[in-house]
């Protein structure tokens, strides 16, 4: 079994491989993103978002709320939009894939435990795109998005809050979370920890 120090080496000789194979598939995992933050919006704020499209490495979020503009003295009217970088909230995927590739544990249940680590981390990175989408609306887009939403003042504080959590908290804790409850076992072998006997109950 190797050493913690050995297992550190090779985190760290995983990470750059794992942060670049990240970066340039991006673009393919855009899509997914896409389909399933967009159906959190849709289904709990459909008279606000109409659907979230990918393009590129962007997603670019379409909205029911309707602006007007003026274009060559020309008065226009039509359906505002904006861009979200997912980048932001997906980092954590390439931390926990070096974590886990570093860790020695059958290849099988390495596979199988990817697949359950990457699918809730999508889950955590589409909620925290969704909740960028809702707070652009509510606090930037001005009061007449504002009261689309119909937001009660504790609401909007949550709403502010969840953000904050989603975009600095989650991505770094929750792949390291996960890794910690799947490499449990293999983790107390590296260090030599024991978890304490309990006491003989009388």
């Amino acid at each position: 079994m190797p050493t913690l120090r050995a297992f550190l080496l090779r985190v760290l000789i995983w990470l750059p491989i794992c942060f670049a194979a990240w970066y340039f598939s991006s673009i393919l995992y855009t899509p997914v993103l896409a389909a399933l933050s967009g159906v959190m919006l849709t289904s709990t704020l459909s008279n606000v978002f109409e659907r979230i499209v990918a393009d590129g490495n962007q997603l670019v979020i379409l909205t029911h709320i309707r602006v007007l503009s003026e274009l060559q003295g020309v008065a226009a009217q039509g359906e505002l939009s904006f861009e979200i970088n997912p980048l932001k909230y997906g980092y954590g995927i390439a931390l926990y894939t070096a974590l886990l590739l570093a860790t020695p544990m059958a290849d099988s249940t390495k596979a199988f435990n990817w697949l359950l680590g990457v699918t809730l981390l999508t889950l955590a990175q589409c909620a925290g795109i969704a909740a960028e989408a809702i707070k652009i609306v509510a606090f930037q887009l001005g009061p007449e998005a504002t009261a689309q939403l119909a937001f009660p003042g504790w609401a909007l504080e949550a709403l502010a809050l969840s953000y904050q959590v989603g975009y600095l908290i989650v991505p770094p804790v929750l792949p390291a979370l996960i890794w910690l409850w799947q490499a449990r076992e293999v983790l107390a072998t590296m260090t030599g920890w024991q978890a304490p006997a309990q006491n003989a109950q009388g």
